[in-house]
């Protein structure tokens, strides 16, 4: 099996943006088969889903909208990060989803907004994170810190987008992540699987060809 870093991949994305791929596109693509995938293994009633600003809260957003369309109505979803402070392409998901009147979209800011999504992450069936992908590294906030004891306390399953929120997608280094049930990754295997220890908090991992 072929294990890419995160150079390789962003040359892949460049260059199928450089032959009309766009970053929309992409992340369009990423949701419709997220959610496939979540319908197709997954039992579940109640689905709440915790994005990032950057293009891993894209692929999470979009996730929840294309989840909405297949007839799954009772989701929650929370973007980590103040309106202002969204990519243009997340931005447009968060649009699409306030555009149905039914999927409510809350923002976290400040540790003290952790009360916002206590309820809804303890009564969840299913929990999809993607606050951050794979190109974090350094410390982790403090709130994000905080929602990852949450949801690792959460008795939902967890899916994690592209890789495990907190941890370093080439050496698969991290001091808190999300424990994942299921890792959806795009496009390629990560360098970081190659580590036994973040293999251990990734769960199943199915990779998602966002470009076949």
């Amino acid at each position: 099996m072929e294990y890419y870093s995160i150079d390789d991949i962003r040359k892949i994305e460049q260059e199928a943006i450089r032959k009309g791929m766009t970053e929309e596109k992409m992340i369009d693509t990423a949701g419709h088969l997220a959610s496939d995938f979540i319908v197709k293994n997954l039992v579940f009633k109640k689905a709440v889903f915790i994005a990032g600003p950057g293009n891993n809260g894209g692929d999470t957003l979009s996730t929840a909208f294309h989840l909405f369309n297949l007839n799954h109505f009772d989701l929650e979803v929370f973007v980590v990060g103040k309106p202002d402070s969204l990519k243009e392409e997340s931005d447009n998901f968060i649009h699409l989803l306030n555009d149905t009147k039914s999927v409510p979209v809350k923002f976290l800011s400040d540790p003290a907004d952790l009360i916002k999504i206590k309820d809804s992450v303890s009564n969840a069936d299913l929990l999809v994170v993607g606050i951050f992908g794979m190109g974090f590294h350094g410390e982790l906030p403090p709130l994000v810190s905080d929602l990852i004891d949450l949801i690792n306390n959460s008795q939902a399953k967890k899916i994690s987008i592209d890789i495990p929120t907190g941890m370093n997608g080439d050496t698969g280094e991290f001091k808190k992540a999300v424990k994942s049930d299921f890792t959806l990754t795009m496009l390629a295997m990560k360098k970081a699987f190659e580590n036994q220890t973040a293999l251990s908090i990734c769960g199943k991992i199915s990779v998602l060809d966002l470009l076949d």
